[in-house]
């Protein structure tokens, strides 16, 4: 019987999963705008070039926003968990638009006015279209 049990703590290892962190809160996705929006970080981020020297820069940088985050004092945040947030961000604004969008080439030409957007999203996706993140020209769309 001993030996049986000895098996199976051997066979069945106990596997310790990460504690989840808790979501970024509306202050903290501020601040990560703002940091990610600045003339010189924002360069930095988003060059196309992916060698030693530039991999390095951005790690770095990401590794700058999540020490100005964690200062807040909501949460501790790493570079990794503030990159993967930033790249939802961009991602979930980019569907906003082409929800919007979809509404838009419906038969009667949709609605008119930015329903399907939250307020929070507009003022969002006109930040990222003003600094170039996103690539389409999102108010000429319906105005063929």
């Amino acid at each position: 019987m001993a030996s049986q049990a000895d098996a199976s703590s051997v066979t069945s290892p106990e596997i310790k999963r990460k504690k989840r962190s808790i979501n970024f809160s509306n202050t903290e996705i501020l601040k990560l705008e703002e940091l990610v929006k600045d003339e010189k970080t924002f360069s930095i981020l988003t060059n196309k070039f992916s060698n030693t020297l530039n991999n390095k820069m951005k790690k770095d940088m990401w590794t700058k926003i999540a020490e100005d985050i964690s200062a807040q004092g909501i949460a501790v945040r790493t570079a990794d968990e503030c990159s993967n947030k930033w790249q939802n961000l961009k991602r979930e604004s980019k569907a906003a638009v082409t929800s919007e969008k979809l509404e838009r080439r419906k038969t009667g030409g949709g609605t008119l006015t930015l329903t399907a957007v939250a307020d929070e999203q507009k003022v969002r996706i006109a930040e990222m279209k003003r600094f170039g993140i996103l690539q389409w020209d999102y108010w000429r769309i319906g105005q063929r």
